[in-house]
Order: C-alpha cells, then sequence, then structure tokens
C-alpha cells in the first residue's frame, strides 16, 4: 500500500477506537519504526488529529469524536421525547459557533481612500482650532458627494476617508459610483477652495485612490467601541494607489478598470511596484466622464451580439416531439450558460406534451456525484419506486419485485441486477451474480435500457436529461446506447447542458443540437410583463430592467421580481405606479447583486438559504432541521419566506418535504456569501448529523460525506470516506444512491 493508503486506514482505526498503542500499528500494519515516525509526524505535527502520550500511545485530538456501535448525540441535547428523529445543535456544536461571525461576510467591494495632499505643510501655516475647521468643511464636503452616490464613509483617519461602495448596499455599479465620486470630491473641492482662499489665502487638494476586490467586512472592536471594517488586500491597495494620484486626481486599479472601461476616460500609467503587494499592478489615471451613460452604451459601441427570441426554438422542440410519437424517436442537445433559460424551455415542452397517454421522466446530474456511476439513474429508480427512509432492506426489495413483474423482464435476471445497481442485499431467492465487473456493467446497462424501452412501447416518452455537464461517465457510455436505439421508438430524449460541456457522441440524423442564444428587448419586455401578471410597469422601470438584464432570462426574471416586492411600485388594476423616484439602486445589475439585496433584507432568510446550500441544491426537511441550530419554528418560518420569495420550491410537507433551488445560481450566491471558516463549520456539522441519524446515507452515499469532510478541512475523515465510494466502484457497485440530501 501507499503511504495514503496506510494514513487512511490508520486514521479510520484510530478515529473508531480513541487511541491505539504504536506497538498494535507496527503490528497490524506491518511498519519499521521509520515509516511509524512519518506516519506519527503526519497525524500529529502536519494535521494535528491526535497526540502522543508517554511515547507509547497515539490519542485522538480531533472535534469528530470516534464512532462507537451506538453513537452518542455529536452534542449536549435537550430533554425532549425518545421518539424525535433528529438531533439538535447546541451552543456548543461547531454551527453554532459559526452563528458568533454571521455579522461578518464575503462581498465584492469597491474601496475609495482620499487623503489631502501636503496636509503636513497645511498644520504649519493653521493655528490648530484653524485647521479643525478647515478639515471639517472637507470631510463635510466629501461626505455630501459620498451621500450623494450612496457610498458609506467606514473610517475618518485625520484627513482621510475611507469609503465603502458595495456595503452595506450592494448596488449594480458600484464601482463606477465609486469613480465618480472621486471625481466629484475633485470638482466640490474647487468650489469650496474659492472660499477658503478668500478667507484664509489656503487652496486644498486631494488625492483619490480606487480599487475592488474581495473582503471580509464585519464589525471589529471591543468594548463599547465596533466599527464595521472590511479585511483583505483590497482596502491596503486602494490606500497604496491613493499616494500615487498627484493632486486632484484620481487612480484607479486595473480590476476597477475593468468594471467602469467606456464609462471614463482613462490613462494608464507605469506599472509600479506597491509596498506590501506582492505583483506590481497596472494603474490608470481616470481624465473624466465618456459620453456613455450606462454599460449597455458602452457595449453598443462596440456591437452587441445579435439576440433571438424563443418561438423557433419551441417550434424545433414540438416538431421533434411529433416525430417521436409517430415513432421516429428524437435526441435533441440543449445547450446554454448558467440562466439562459434551457430549464424554462424544457418546461413549455411539458406543458405542451401534457399529461394524457404520455410518460414523462426527468434525471439530474449532481455536482456531488459526478463520479457516482449511474447516479442520475438510481436517484430517478429511487423516486420511481416510492421508497421511504425507514424502509427495510428487504422491505425495498420486494418492492422492486413487485414493480418489476409489471414488465416484459426476465426478473430472475433484472432483480439482482437493480438490487446491486441500488445498493441491495443479494436477493436469496435468486440466482446469485457470478459475473466480472464489466459483464455486471454491460447487463445492467442492458437491464436499464430494455425496461426505459419498454415504458416507450407502453405510450411516447418524454425523457428530460438536466445538467449533462455534471455527468459521471458510466451515465454517458449509458446514454450513447440509448442514443443508438431512440430512433425506432416512441421517444423525445432532451439533454440539457452548458457550454463548457462537449458531448462525445457523434453527429446522427435523429440527433439535432440546439443553442440558446439571449433576448432581444422586445422578448425582454414581455417576460417583464408577464412576470408582473400582465400589468404594466412605468416605463422608466421598464427600461432599466431590460437595460441592465442584458437579455438572460433569468436576469430578467429575478429583477423584475426584487422590483414588485421592493415597496417602490403600488399596484393598480391594470399597472403598476411609482410611490417616488426611483432610486437606481433598486435595481441590481446582476443576478447575485440581486439575491444579495433580497437575503439582506431578511436575516433569518438569509441564514437558512446559506445553510440549506451548504447542504446541496435540493435537500431534506429533516437533514436540515438535523442541522439547524434554533427553534423549529424559526426555521419552517424561514422556508416559508422562501418558498414565498421564489427562491427555493417545496415538495411535500414538513417533515417529510423536500426543497430545491430554483436556480443553481441562486443556491451559488446564498452559499458564497459565507464566511469560509463558517463553511467549513457547516460542513463538519453536516458530515457529523449524516453520520449518527442517516445511516443509509453513509452507506450508499460515502462521496456525499467525503465531500462536507473535504470542504470542512477534514482530509483525514474525507480520505477514508473516498476510499470507501472507490472500493464500492470498483467492487461493482454502479452507483451511490441513497435518496440524496
Amino acid at each position: 500500500m501507499t503511504f495514503d493508503e496506510v494514513l487512511a486506514q490508520v486514521l479510520d482505526l484510530l478515529q473508531r477506537q480513541g487511541r491505539v498503542s504504536y506497538r498494535a500499528l507496527k503490528r497490524r500494519f506491518d511498519l519499521d519504526d521509520e515509516y511509524l515516525e512519518d506516519l506519527k509526524a503526519e497525524i500529529i505535527q502536519a494535521q494535528r488529529l491526535a497526540v502522543d502520550e508517554d511515547g507509547v500511545v497515539l490519542v485522538w485530538t480531533s472535534e469528530i469524536r470516534p464512532q462507537q456501535s451506538s453513537p452518542a448525540p455529536l452534542v449536549p441535547q435537550p430533554e425532549k421525547p425518545s421518539d424525535t428523529p433528529v438531533d439538535r445543535a447546541t451552543p456548543d456544536s461547531p454551527l453554532v459557533a459559526g452563528r458568533e461571525a454571521s455579522d461578518a461576510e464575503r462581498r465584492q467591494l469597491t474601496v475609495l481612500f482620499c487623503d489631502l495632499a501636503d496636509s503636513t505643510t497645511l498644520a504649519g501655516q493653521l493655528d490648530p482650532e484653524d485647521l479643525r475647521e478647515v478639515i471639517q468643511a472637507y470631510q463635510t464636503t466629501c461626505a455630501e458627494v459620498i451621500q450623494r452616490f450612496d457610498g458609506h464613509i467606514a473610517q475618518y483617519l485625520g484627513d482621510g476617508l475611507l469609503v465603502y461602495f458595495g456595503y452595506p448596499q450592494a448596488h449594480e455599479d458600484d464601482a463606477a459610483r465609486a469613480v465618480r465620486a472621486g471625481l466629484s470630491m475633485v470638482e466640490a473641492l474647487g468650489t469650496l477652495n474659492a472660499r477658503l482662499g478668500r478667507d484664509r489665502g489656503i487652496r486644498l487638494a486631494v488625492r483619490v485612490g480606487i480599487h475592488t476586490g474581495l473582503v471580509v467586512v464585519g464589525a471589529l472592536g471591543g468594548g463599547d467601541r465596533h466599527e464595521h471594517l472590511a479585511l483583505g488586500e483590497t482596502p491596503n491597495i486602494a490606500a497604496r494607489l491613493q499616494s500615487l494620484a498627484a493632486p486632484d486626481t484620481v487612480v484607479i486599479s486595473a480590476a476597477t478598470h475593468q468594471l467602469v472601461q467606456g464609462l471614463f476616460t482613462c490613462q494608464a500609467l507605469s506599472t509600479p511596484t506597491l509596498k506590501g503587494v506582492a505583483q506590481p499592478l497596472v494603474v490608470y489615471h481616470v481624465r473624466g466622464t465618456s459620453e456613455a451613460q450606462s454599460r449597455f452604451e458602452v457595449a453598443i459601441t462596440h456591437g452587441l451580439t445579435p439576440l433571438v427570441g424563443r418561438e423557433e426554438e419551441t417550434g424545433l422542440l414540438r416538431r421533434r416531439w411529433e416525430q417521436a410519437t409517430e415513432g421516429h424517436g428524437q435526441v435533441v442537445l440543449l445547450s446554454g450558460e448558467a440562466g439562459i433559460g434551457k430549464s424554462r424551455l424544457v418546461q413549455e415542452l411539458r406543458e405542451h406534451v401534457g399529461p394524457a397517454g404520455v410518460a414523462r421522466m426527468t434525471f439530474r446530474c449532481s455536482p456531488y456525484a459526478q463520479h457516482s456511476s449511474l447516479y442520475p439513474m438510481i436517484e430517478h429508480l429511487q423516486r420511481f419506486l416510492q421508497w421511504q427512509r425507514e424502509d427495510t432492506p428487504e422491505t425495498k426489495l420486494a418492492t422492486l419485485e413487485r414493480v418489476l413483474q409489471g414488465y416484459h423482464l426476465p426478473l430472475h435476471d433484472v432483480v439482482p441486477l437493480f438490487a446491486a445497481l441500488l445498493s441491495l442485499p443479494p436477493p436469496a431467492h435468486y440466482p446469485p451474480l457470478a459475473l466480472s465487473l464489466q459483464q455486471q456493467q454491460q447487463q445492467t446497462q442492458a437491464a436499464l435500457l430494455a425496461w426505459l424501452m419498454e415504458e416507450t412501447e407502453r405510450q411516447p416518452l418524454l425523457m428530460v436529461w438536466e445538467d449533462l455537464h455534471w455527468a459521471d461517465a458510466s451515465t454517458l457510455e449509458w446514454l450513447g446506447l440509448l442514443i443508438d436505439q431512440a430512433p425506432t421508438n416512441h421517444l423525445l430524449t432532451l439533454l440539457t447542458y452548458r457550454p463548457e460541456f462537449r458531448p462525445p457522441w457523434a453527429s446522427r440524423a435523429h440527433l439535432t443540437q440546439l443553442t440558446l442564444s439571449r433576448f432581444t428587448r422586445p422578448h425582454g419586455e414581455a417576460m417583464v410583463t408577464r412576470v408582473a401578471s400582465g400589468k404594466a410597469l412605468p416605463g422608466e422601470v421598464l427600461q432599466q430592467i431590460v437595460a441592465k438584464t442584458d437579455g438572460v432570462p433569468l436576469f430578467v426574471e429575478e429583477l423584475t421580481k426584487m422590483v414588485l416586492e421592493s415597496g417602490l411600485l403600488q399596484e393598480r388594476e391594470d399597472h403598476y405606479a411609482l410611490t417616488g423616484p426611483l432610486p437606481p439602486l433598486a435595481i441590481p445589475t446582476t443576478l447575485h447583486d440581486s439575491l444579495m439585496a433580497r437575503l439582506d433584507r431578511l436575516a433569518t432568510v438569509r441564514e437558512v438559504a446559506q445553510l440549506g446550500a451548504t447542504l446541496g441544491r435540493e435537500f431534506t426537511y429533516e437533514l436540515l432541521q438535523a442541522v439547524w441550530p434554533l427553534d423549529e419554528e424559526t426555521l419552517q418560518r424561514g422556508l416559508r419566506r422562501l418558498v414565498d420569495a421564489e427562491l427555493i420550491y417545496q415538495r411535500g410537507l414538513p417533515p417529510q418535504a423536500r426543497y430545491v433551488f430554483k436556480h443553481a445560481l441562486i443556491q451559488e450566491a446564498a452559499y458564497q456569501s459565507l464566511l469560509k471558516s463558517t463553511r467549513q463549520r457547516y460542513h463538519q456539522q453536516i458530515a457529523q448529523v449524516l453520520e449518527t441519524r442517516f445511516p443509509d446515507i453513509v452507506k450508499t452515499q460515502p462521496e456525499l460525506l467525503a465531500h462536507h469532510y473535504t470542504e470542512a478541512g477534514l482530509n483525514a475523515q474525507a480520505v477514508g470516506y473516498w476510499r470507501r465510494a472507490g472500493q464500492r466502484a470498483l467492487a461493482g457497485s454502479f452507483g451511490l444512491g441513497g435518496g440524496g440530501t
């Protein structure tokens, strides 16, 4: 075995037993003294998972306690009925500990740092009391400008100001706001200087530096004094850029320039090496504003990509369906970027097909199961068989056998194959599988294909495979077999994926490739009206939504809903009317900003969404409730608000409910807003709860626990579960199903 394999087995043993003597390790793994010392160094010093006791025993010290035959709760629990199915987190648990940092968050921020030029000379010219009045006048002037552009003054640093654009409320154009504020401060000081020159004989000059980047922002300080400050490289770079600026000029970084290019006239300066910054940065001197008033206008000057609607695509899919119903099976490869409307188009086809006399199946690939063979098929079979988590293996096997009896399939062959696929014990009343790994794989694929082909003989079948860019190799291989069989069946197979995926199948007469492009302006306006239930929005609102969504249907939908929920509009009989002036901040440009703005307004909902996002795109109420640190009423209230806001969809009622984020981007935005340390604590708590309360998932989806332990930074635990997943695949189990989370 390799060193990593031995290390994984030693950690697994140590985790289960809590303490192991070095002598036992040497005998069990046939280790020499040098090898044992290497293992001790890795476990004790490098990973800090255990300590040495008197040079004789290795003692496990990680927060993940060893599993016992009857595992005790990971955290102390309050008294509750013995039949309560889930654990509750307490103030000592990793999840609750993570809430201590809930005030802090990760943000992309544009930071402006401004400072008076030659303030030392100014101090020598004025009496301290007069200097104080001048500095106050300068700060007041700058603050008025900053307020106009909705910036946030984080600190007054003597004669300097640290200003955030993008916190506490994000805007679609924070970088542009910061640059406009910098230029306006220089201009406003001109008016102030006219008075100061007349009254005191002095002139003020300001230097401004601006940089955009990732920060962690939250409360810092002690005692009665706390400030909300951004930490990271971004504020430091903004301060360094300010020192490079000439008096009465604004200097921006390349990162900020990329976001505002075309809105301002800029001149590239040299590439200086800034103190404390590893790499030299390209910087720009901002000369002034350009004629363009928005990024959309900037895009026009570069030439817009032709955009089309959805009538042509819908017509094509309907024609392919008609061909399939006539026995000429079709396959459509539907490609497009995230949020472009693939799922929306699929839903339109489903509604056109209708339920009468038609079978519809949906298979979803998962980013957590990219290495789990045939995972989408296994997940579909489990839903099709309507298994319950409390079902015994015998009950599940009986259900499988009963369902398969309704098909013209050889049960003595198919039942054992499906049982192995679904991680069930070999059925005693069927002959054992005396097959090689390759033979079992081939026969399983053939049995699945025969099952689906029989479905198409009963009635036309619409089969949708979503997110094929996350498909495992075995699924793609099986789909290749299906594509070969499609032309002679009443079957339309619709495969959706993102552009980074390259279909491995050769071109066929019955295979159609369809790539979705973005909406034109008329289609965007029509979609806004549909989201508003047919009621017209004010012209300026409609214009801003369409201009800012850039033709992405998801952006149109989410931003329109945000405006309707913002309180800026009053609903009338057949239209909406503005309740007052429309502030630009009410309509973020990007989906990320839109989601963050919605989550910012609802603190409890945000926490529920973040924890759900850590669980995955789809999650159960049971698992979410098991790791939720507060009371159940708060959890259910938060879920209801998320459902009402259409951030997530609900299937069933608690405690059997399942939830799915409406879009993958919604999940990602909620997850990425968490601190990395908080994410790790969440992942750790989830993995612990899975281990103690969900043994079926531990058995059938070891890769899920491996994922959470990996993201928690607990590599030793992750290695063990990754190893289990690999061993199951090598042993001939072609999927790690279990219902998902």
